[in-house]
């Protein structure tokens, strides 16, 4: 099974049409992407539905800012 940060990278290449080596866990959704709160409300939906983690709150929306972020937050959810 491809690890977590691989599977983000699909994920988000595929939403911002970018290749997906160019996503590193430091890439900013805001500033290295240009995503608004559209594009990250769609990008977090992609990450329920591929990781079924359940719905993720606002709060913890709000701490996510870069593909590492992202990481951490399912790595977290993933072990629980």
């Amino acid at each position: 099974m491809k690890d977590v940060f691989e599977r983000m990278q699909e994920i988000i290449a595929e939403q911002f049409s970018v290749e997906p080596d160019e996503i590193t866990m430091d890439t900013d959704f805001e500033g290295d992407l240009g995503a608004d709160s559209v594009d990250l409300v769609q990008l977090v939906m992609s990450m329920e539905e591929e990781f079924e983690i359940g719905e993720v709150r606002e709060e913890e929306l709000a701490a996510l800012s870069t593909v590492g972020d992202c990481v951490n937050f399912l790595n977290s959810k993933l072990d629980n």
